[in-house]
């Protein structure tokens, strides 16, 4: 089973209440990341971070219900705890990449992992490059404690009462849009998000499992005209490309403009027409409609490529694909081509999704080799030169007569 979020839509008559509460949590998410954003959760696990900020009792006295405080401190420590559990992933690749010595890679790894790196130099500096000091702005969100909510259907509706104490002005109702069918908030917490006037209810959902798969090896690239093109030349999500490439000229095209009109803003105030720069601000410079349009955009290619993995994996069994999370150093592409790539990809793609097949068994080629080491060995095998190396070999050391 596979956990995902879902997320439910609701309108409330109490959502000056529920801002007031993102607004107060947010400053206590702020506050605890400054406290503990950085050096304050060494050596410490999650649950003495929480003993110690109930013992400080720095937050009891904000209007705030005491579970939902509990709940979103405990979400909060999380996450900072995630982001140096991030930042220890990275630490231990560099320290892989340093030396090659396993005695010396064993303690370095034994400090990482019992929080005690600030007793070694290396470790010391490694970290404070990769585990920053974090800081969050977030103020319009919260937790609800699964035995603080319930639900009830009304006209077809699914209604949640959020049970929160006087002190906050007592419970609170969210009519959501759905019929509540196959929707099940029990015994689960809620994250309740407040977003430009409407009302989130994410929750954690354990996923079924999905269609079978099938039985083939294959290898796929990603691609831009096309999500993915397999290793037998078949192309997958092929408008995908169109999707992008339409954004982006559309996102150029309005930057473009924006800019025209932060040139004509900032005209009238050098002028001191100050009321005409207002309204240009005001009118002509929000971020709404490119919001809305950047989420439309992200949604519909996420359900194409979404199709195009199903549709491969009805096939496919074993998948063979390149890691692509770490950029290549030195790789600079001019402005349009980041944007959009040409269309002469598409049989490329095709060879590329072959060699990535094939690099499936190749004794070779690991997975975490860097890419010029793998360049180097492709370009061997494809010009010769590692069977003519080998030749060379063989006849310097068996004394062959036929040699030439």
């Amino acid at each position: 089973m596979t956990t995902v979020t879902r997320i439910l839509h609701a309108t409330s008559p109490g959502l000056s209440r529920l801002l007031a509460m993102c607004r107060t949590m947010g400053f206590i998410r702020a506050d605890l990341w400054r406290r503990y954003g950085a050096l304050g959760t060494v050596g410490k696990s999650a649950s003495a971070v929480r003993k110690e900020i109930t013992q400080g009792g720095w937050h009891t006295d904000l209007p705030l219900d005491g579970t939902v405080r509990a709940e979103s401190t405990k979400d909060v420590i999380n996450d900072i705890l995630t982001y140096k559990a991030a930042a220890k992933h990275k630490v231990r690749r560099a320290v892989a990449a340093r030396t090659t010595d396993e005695t010396e890679r064993k303690r370095l790894y034994t400090l990482l992992k019992q929080d005690k790196w600030l007793e070694d130099t290396y470790l010391h500096r490694m970290m404070r490059k990769h585990f920053r000091h974090g800081k969050s702005q977030c103020s319009n969100q919260f937790v609800v404690r699964s035995d603080k909510h319930s639900e009830r259907i009304i006209d077809g509706q699914l209604v949640i009462t959020l049970h929160l104490s006087k002190k906050v002005g007592g419970s609170i109702t969210l009519y959501t849009t759905t019929s509540g069918k196959n929707v099940s908030l029990e015994k689960k917490n809620l994250r309740v998000i407040v977003r430009e006037g409407k009302v989130e209810i994410h929750y954690a959902y354990e996923k079924p499992p999905g269609r079978p798969h099938g039985d083939k090896v294959m290898g796929v690239d990603k691609g831009y005209t096309e999500a993915f093109t397999d290793s037998q030349g078949q192309h997958h999500g092929e408008s995908f490309g169109q999707v992008l490439t339409a954004y982006s000229h559309q996102v150029s095209a309005t930057g473009k403009a924006r800019n025209r009109l932060h040139a004509l803003e900032k005209k009238h105030r050098a002028a001191g027409r100050i009321a005409k720069a207002e309204r240009i601000r005001a009118n002509n410079l929000g971020k709404k409609k490119q919001v809305a349009r950047r989420q439309r955009t992200q949604q519909h290619l996420r359900t194409i490529a979404y199709q195009a993995a199903h549709t491969i994996m009805d096939e496919a069994a074993l998948l063979a694909s390149e890691d692509l999370t770490q950029p290549i150093a030195g790789k600079v592409q001019w402005r349009d081509y980041n944007r959009r790539m040409s269309h002469w990809a598409k049989g490329v793609l095709v060879n590329a999704a072959r060699n990535v097949l094939a690099r499936l068994d190749d004794p070779d080629i690991t997975r975490y080799m860097p890419h010029g080491e793998v360049k180097r060995i492709l370009l061997g095998r494809f010009s010769g030169a590692t069977e003519r190396q080998e030749a060379r070999v063989v006849c310097q050391h068996g004394m062959s007569t036929g040699c030439g």
